[in-house]
């Protein structure tokens, strides 16, 4: 079995293992099968989708793996058309999933110009009635706020000259009939550079030009498929690593998503002939529904399985547009705060960066936070800031301020996005760092998550959200009860540290146990709202997103109804996180009291 230099919060290199699953990765058998998935343009719902799930459903089987085809209902959406003009003068423009139609001869209105469309620019303008024009590519927030402001429709303006496909929906997966009035209400289009520069010189010419739009969207309860294999562990089979990918694209979709399908593939390769080795399972999943319908495919998995989902998987590891031409900066990736030492490791050991680590947005096939799994990428690489003219729109779509990463790529969501678009030697330096995550995950004798880190990321925003409340609100309480669990965590990883492979087996699995049910709590508290069977929306949100009502009582006036309001439902969060915090503690304790 590997071991661990420095324990599992610590440093380590790669042992020989690791080495020999590195060498075996191979260019050829990956580019091979990017090319091949990439044949076809994957709506989701479609046949051609189909003859992909059907090509990567061959190659597992191939390698002696059982498969499993789900197929689920979901609400999906494909733009069909779109047609936009100002003042007679044709501009090229897309639609978007999600977005409803306009009236069968269009809508004629005045076009409104609104900056970046943030709340302060609808602020100073009036787009009541009206199109409102906003720079930057289509975001769901964006969207709401041009509803919000009462916008009869909205053009995005992309920077690039290619414009970038989006889905416009808030709702996270299908909608339930509490969420389906949150679905997009006005017709959206978006236009590249040079349309961009056609409706700026006509606001030039006048202030409100008359543009005329006409967009045709199909959305509709389809059926779609979700493709899973696993390769079972030797000690904890119960157990498993969900490692996934979507395989739906925007066109041809090289590098979102077919590199990734290949990199999944190429992964189980290399580690299938050191199964022996694995304690815990394998599990891979290729979802739909990620692009036309706001990660359905993965939502659909979480609602139906969750109770598998929620007392086995000890990862998500998830893997989305990998190996893209020019991506050599490696310090960005998505990582929660327990999972990004072990991910720092790996990408030292293999490529000399130091990882940073970007928080986790609500984005990506990021289904499974409300049940507290921890996570570990979506994006592992990207290009260097100032490559991309929309790489910024695409960090706010991520929800994660302050990543110094460039996004994956101008051909990113549109017609460009085609093979030689993605590096071969980066595409295998990308799968070494996922072939050895998973395998320390699966193989490890304890799971290598940091709780001291995590509590402690806790507690630093507790203490912020504490601050922001100041007189207004106590958190007093729960600040000191997460400065308990931070303590506790700290002496239980120091003990971990010290653990080897020479433990007994029945030891580690209950300190796994121990840890994985305190990670249930740290995820949930540092990521979401919603409560164990939900999902959040695809909205950016604050870290311990359960205390932003903080913010809506700092702009009430003292004795307000609104203040009333947002104390009332504050003191009831404040009892839901003593409440997860307590448990959270509990289960440390339980770690540590294993220690005798």
């Amino acid at each position: 079995m590997p071991t661990t230099q420095g324990g599992v919060g610590g440093m380590r290199d790669l042992n020989n293992m690791e080495k020999t699953l590195v060498e075996s990765v191979s260019p050829e058998r990956l580019m091979s099968d990017t090319e091949a998935i990439a044949r076809w343009v994957r709506l989701s719902g479609t046949e051609d989708e189909l003859k992909s799930f059907d090509y990567v459903e061959g190659m597992l089987r191939r390698m002696g793996l059982e498969t499993t085809r789900h197929t689920g209902w979901a609400y999906i959406s494909l733009p069909e058309s779109a047609e936009l003009s100002v003042e007679d003068r044709e501009v090229p423009a897309i639609t978007h999933s999600m977005a409803p139609n306009t009236p069968e001869d269009g809508l004629r209105l005045p076009l409104v110009y609104l900056g970046k469309g943030t709340k302060e620019d609808y602020s100073s303008g009036d787009v009541r009635g009206k199109v409102a024009l906003v720079e930057g590519i289509a975001i769901p927030g964006k969207v709401q706020l041009a509803e919000e402001a009462g916008a009869a429709a909205c053009v995005f303006a992309n920077a690039d000259e290619h414009v970038h496909e989006m889905i416009i929906s808030t709702v996270w997966g299908s909608p339930a009939p509490e969420t389906r009035d949150e679905l997009p209400r006005i017709p959206v289009v978006s236009v590249g550079a040079a349309g961009r520069a056609v409706l700026k010189e006509a606001l030039n010419e006048q202030p409100s030009p008359t543009v005329h739009l006409q967009a045709r969207v199909s959305t509709v309860w389809t059926e779609i498929p979700t493709l899973t294999a696993q390769v079972d562990g030797t000690e904890e089979p119960e157990k498993f690593v969900l490692f996934s990918g979507h395989i739906d694209s925007w066109h041809y979709g090289a590098m979102d998503n077919g590199s990734a399908n290949a990199l999944l593939l190429e992964t189980l390769r290399v580690l299938l002939p050191y199964r022996a080795t694995l304690r815990r399972s394998l599990r891979l999943a290729f979802w739909s529904g990620h692009s036309h319908g706001r990660y359905a495919g993965s939502t659909w998995y979480a609602d139906n399985f969750w109770e598998d989902l929620h007392d086995n998987c000890v990862l998500h590891l998830n893997a989305d547009s990998p190996g893209g031409r020019g991506a050599t900066v490696m310090t960005e990736g998505q990582a929660m705060a327990e999972t990004r030492a072990c991910a720092a490791d790996i990408i030292r050991a293999l490529t000399g960066e130091e990882f940073n680590g970007t928080r986790f947005g609500r984005s990506g096939d990021q289904s499974f936070m409300s049940q507290g799994i921890p996570s570990l990428f979506m994006f592992v690489s990207e290009q260097p800031p100032g490559q991309d003219e929309s790489a910024g729109d695409v960090v706010e779509l991520l929800g994660a301020p302050g990543a110094k990463g460039g996004g994956v790529g101008w051909w990113w969501h549109t017609t460009e996005d085609t093979v030689d678009k993605i590096d071969p030697g980066l595409l295998v330096r990308d799968t070494r760092i996922y072939a050895v995550a998973a395998y320390r995950f699966l193989s490890d004798v304890l799971l290598p998550l940091d709780v001291q880190a995590s509590a402690e990321e806790l507690l630093a925003h507790l203490e912020g959200w504490q601050k922001k409340a100041g007189e207004r609100f106590d958190l007093s309480a729960v600040v000191s009860r997460s400065q308990e669990v931070a303590d506790v965590a700290a002496r239980l990883q120091s003990r971990l540290e010290t653990l080897g492979d020479e433990a007994e087996l029945e030891m580690t699995k209950s300190l796994n146990e121990a840890i994985t049910r305190a990670e249930k709590g740290l995820v949930r508290l540092n990521y979401v709202r919603s409560d164990l069977y939900d999902q959040d929306p695809a909205l950016s949100q604050q870290p311990v997103p359960l205390l932003m009502p903080v913010d809506d009582l700092s702009l009430s006036e003292p004795g307000s109804d609104a203040a009333h309001e947002n104390l009332t439902l504050l003191v009831r969060r404040r009892n839901h996180v003593l409440h997860e915090l307590s448990l959270v503690k509990r289960a440390l304790q339980d770690g540590l009291a294993l220690f005798g």
